[in-house]
């Protein structure tokens, strides 16, 4: 039976759903994986929210359930202008009596700053070192992962039934991370919005390794996989293959060749105090489906002050674990809670290499409709992307560059249905997590 407070969903996502569905039911593998289709990334129920085919254009997308907030930020008036008094003007004499006026507050010139992230730039030698990108299992006996919290990005993205991440990192590190896993047709293209970071990985099938190895002479990444650096890469005991392999940022970047550059910003980025555009909406939180099952929902944790995530109904926590990759139990887990979650509705179509295997179509001139998740807002837009050697370009309703809060960023590339949550279904997630 359909809980009550999912009657307030509303779905919107992009075209092409139907011919893209019929791929996502025809997969069963790809690569050196054996995550098949009956495993655990089988679609799961519906949760009774009505159900919208992607829109094929700009696309309508939904209100958000609730009234609009009376709080939203507006731009802020300048100081109000006094009129002179005539008969005043004539007899006061200037500086007696008289209240000094209001100055306008300067906006602090901003410092530099991480450019993944837009925070505070602390430590100035990393600038120059490039991205570092590896490849995270997210199924349900690879979770919880390690060390995913320490990313600046975190990328979403179908691999047949089930999905993977892409943990971004270059502002700091982790020690350890994992499960690391394996590669696919969509990530040359993919990784290189960050210029050409170095790609961490567990192998993929010949026709993918060829891919990755194409995309590395094209300048669209550098691979450092499991097999490149056989002792900076290990398994760990309490996990099963293939969900067991770690390995440490510091080891892969101390690899890397030293003429790889920094990334440049994904993401313009509010300075503090600046306030959200005017068509920002309040929204409590957002449901993400994904072609082939997964189920991602981010409820809006205001005490935290990011977007708390929870994946096919559990929450979505990041475990610590000791420099050896052995479990650390004098720290409790952390739950996925980024600042922002970008949602770009993505089309997905056969892989050269493997024809029944998803492949994401992230460059693309058109794009598609893109949702920014941000300070308890959305915010509505489009995405597009002209070619690999440029990244994303999100924009809101009137053109114009959406900026994000400083801090680490989800990107969803989902191919399916997007759903704006109710207010009760949100306070529900949170309090019973």
């Amino acid at each position: 039976m359909t809980p009550s407070w999912f009657s307030g969903w509303r779905a919107w996502g992009r075209g092409a759903t139907v011919a893209f569905l019929t791929i996502a039911l025809l997969v069963a593998g790809c690569g050196n994986d054996d995550e098949g289709a009956g495993g655990e990334g089988a679609p799961q129920p519906a949760t009774a929210a009505p159900t919208a085919a992607p829109d094929s254009g700009a696309g309508d997308v939904p209100t958000p359930e609730g009234p609009p907030d009376p709080n939203s930020p507006e731009e802020s008036p300048g100081p109000a202008s006094q009129a002179p008094d005539a008969d005043a003007s004539a007899t006061s004499v200037p500086g007696e009596g008289d209240p000094e006026p209001d100055l306008p507050t300067p906006t602090p010139t901003p410092g530099p700053t991480e450019p993944l992230t837009g925070e505070p730039l602390v430590d100035p030698s990393i600038m120059s070192r490039p991205a570092l990108a590896v490849k995270i299992g997210t199924s349900s006996v690879g979770r919880p992962q390690t060390g995913i919290n320490q990313a600046d990005v975190l990328i979403e993205v179908r691999v047949e039934t089930i999905t993977r991440l892409f943990a971004v990192f270059h502002s700091q590190g982790a020690v350890p991370l994992g499960p690391v896993r394996s590669a696919r047709s969509s990530d040359p293209d993919i990784l290189a919005n960050f210029g050409q970071p170095i790609y961490g990985h567990s192998g993929a099938n010949p026709g993918v390794l060829r891919e990755v190895s194409q995309g590395q002479s094209a300048g669209k990444l550098y691979e450092l996989r499991w097999d490149n650096l056989p002792s900076d890469y290990w398994r760990v005991g309490d996990r099963v293959p293939p969900w067991n392999l770690y390995t440490t940022t510091t080891a892969i970047w101390g690899a890397a060749p030293g003429e790889l550059s920094a990334p440049d910003p994904l993401f313009e980025y509010r300075r503090t105090g600046e306030a959200l555009p005017s068509d920002a909406e309040p929204v409590p939180g957002v449901e993400v489906r994904y072609l082939g099952g997964t189920v991602a929902h981010f409820a809006w944790d205001a005490e935290s002050g990011g977007w708390a995530r929870w994946q096919d109904g559990t929450p979505h926590v990041d475990m610590p674990r000791s420099a050896d990759g052995t479990p650390n139990r004098d720290v409790e887990p952390v739950q996925v809670s980024p600042a922002n979650v970008v949602v770009l509705q993505t089309r997905y179509t056969g892989s050269a290499a493997c024809s029944y295997c998803p492949e994401a179509i992230t460059v693309d001139p058109e794009g598609g409709v893109a949702l920014v998740f941000t300070d308890g807002h959305m915010i509505r837009g489009r995405w597009s992307r002209s070619s690999a050697n440029q990244p994303w370009q999100v924009t809101d309703s009137n053109g114009n560059p959406v900026r994000l809060t400083p801090g680490q960023t989800f990107i969803a590339l989902p191919g399916g249905d997007v759903l704006v949550m109710v207010q009760d279904f949100a306070e529900n997630l949170l309090k019973n997590r």
